[in-house]
C-alpha cells in the first residue's frame, strides 16, 4: 500500500498513545503527521492543516471522541472537513459502544491494544475503499451499510448519487424527467374529469401505468409505493364519479417530491411516502362510510 503525502490529524490527551500512532503510521513511508491533546486543539490545527484522515481517541479528559467527531460531521470544522474520514480507538468493544461510535459518524473503529496491521487495515479501508458519504436530517457521515444483500428489500441510500452530492447519470435525469411530464400530464388530465369523464380517466390509468413502470426501472422502493398507490387508486374507482381531486393531487404533490429529493436524505423521503400512505387511507375510508 502506498501512501505517499497522506496527512494524517490524530486527536489523543496521552502523549505516549499519540507518539505510538504516529510511529505505526509512519511505517507507510512518506506521511506528515499533526498532533492535538484535545478538541480545542484539533479545530485550531484544522483552520490551516487540511489532513485526509483523522485518527481520535474515543476517553478524552476534557471531552471524548464522540464529541469530536459529532462537531466535525455538524459542519464546525467547515464543510469541506464535514466528510474528513475518520478512524476512531477505543478500549470499548461492546455491540452497543461500537453502534454508538457508528452512530456519530466514524468511518473505521479500532479495538485498543491494536497491532500495527489492523490500525494499517484501516488507513488502507479509508483510503480506498471508502463507503458513500450519507447527510439527512439524522445522520451525516459515511453510509453505516457495510454490505449490500443481494435479496435487500430495504430503502436504496443512494440510488440517485452515488457521492451524496453528485448530479444524477444521464439515464436516471431522462427517467425523472419522464416522471415530471407524466405527473404533469395527470394534473391537466384531472382538470377533464368532469367533461369527459370515461377517456379522462382511462388516461389517467395509463400515464399512472407508465410512472409505475418509471419507478420500476429506477429501483426507487419509495417511488415505486407512491406509484402503486395512485394506479391502484385510478384502477379502483373506474370511471365513476367518485374521483377525489385531493387524493390525486397529493399523489402528484408527493412523487414529485420523491423525484426531487435524493436517496440521501432518506428520512424525508420516507416520511413524504408515509403522509401519502396515511392521507389516502383517511379519504378512502370516509368515501367508504359515506
Amino acid at each position: 500500500m502506498s501512501a505517499d503525502r497522506l496527512k494524517f490529524l490524530i486527536v489523543d490527551d496521552q502523549p505516549y498513545q499519540r507518539r505510538l500512532i504516529s510511529e505505526t503510521l509512519r511505517t507507510l513511508g512518506s506521511v506528515r503527521i499533526e498532533q492535538a491533546e484535545n478538541i480545542a486543539q484539533c479545530f485550531e490545527i484544522l483552520s490551516y492543516f487540511m489532513p485526509d484522515i483523522l485518527v481520535t481517541d474515543w476517553d478524552m479528559e476534557e471531552a471524548d471522541g464522540i464529541a469530536l467527531v459529532t462537531r466535525l460531521r455538524a459542519g464546525d470544522a467547515g464543510v469541506t472537513l464535514k466528510k474528513l474520514p475518520v478512524v476512531m480507538i477505543a478500549e470499548r468493544n461492546k455491540a452497543e459502544d461500537i453502534e454508538t461510535a457508528r452512530n456519530c459518524g466514524i468511518d473505521e473503529f479500532l479495538l485498543r491494544p491494536f497491532s500495527t496491521a489492523a490500525l494499517l487495515s484501516r488507513v488502507e479501508a479509508v483510503t480506498r475503499n471508502r463507503r458513500d458519504f450519507i447527510e439527512s436530517a439524522v445522520y451525516v457521515g459515511p453510509c453505516r451499510r457495510r454490505k449490500m444483500l443481494q435479496d435487500y428489500e430495504g430503502p436504496l441510500r443512494r440510488l440517485f448519487d452515488e457521492d451524496g452530492d453528485g448530479e444524477d447519470a444521464p439515464e436516471i435525469q431522462m427517467k425523472k424527467g419522464l416522471t415530471r411530464a407524466y405527473l404533469e400530464r395527470v394534473g391537466v388530465l384531472l382538470e377533464g374529469v368532469e367533461t369527459d369523464p370515461v377517456r379522462a380517466m382511462r388516461d389517467i390509468f395509463l400515464a399512472a401505468g407508465q410512472l409505475r413502470a418509471l419507478a420500476t426501472d429506477m429501483k426507487d422502493k419509495l417511488l415505486i409505493a407512491a406509484a402503486e398507490s395512485l394506479y391502484n387508486y385510478i384502477q379502483g374507482i373506474g370511471a365513476s364519479p367518485r374521483l377525489d381531486h385531493d387524493v390525486a393531487d397529493a399523489h402528484i404533490k408527493a412523487m414529485l417530491q420523491l423525484v426531487d429529493l435524493p436517496n440521501s436524505q432518506i428520512e424525508l423521503r420516507t416520511t413524504v411516502t408515509r403522509e401519502l400512505g396515511v392521507m389516502v387511507r383517511k379519504k378512502l375510508k370516509t368515501n367508504a362510510a359515506a
